[in-house]
């Protein structure tokens, strides 16, 4: 679990990949309803839909926006 972690930080950080509301939220150190807000005010890119109740934002639309500094 622990080395899944690690991967997804360093996906993240990287601008690699997909990131769910659960990762982002231990990320930012926070909780998945301040993900989904933050989403709503603009300070995170719009997540995109990939399947039935799969959604997911985009790692280097995070990187981009200038969210993980």
């Amino acid at each position: 679990k622990q080395k899944k972690e690690t991967q997804q930080s360093e996906d993240l950080t990287n601008g690699r990949g997909f990131s769910s509301d659960k990762t982002l939220a231990r990320f930012f150190d926070c909780t998945r309803k301040t993900i989904w807000t933050w989403s709503r005010e603009g300070k995170l890119p719009k997540p995109k839909k990939i399947g039935p109740n799969i959604t997911r934002w985009k790692n280097d639309q995070l990187k981009e926006k200038g969210c993980l500094s």
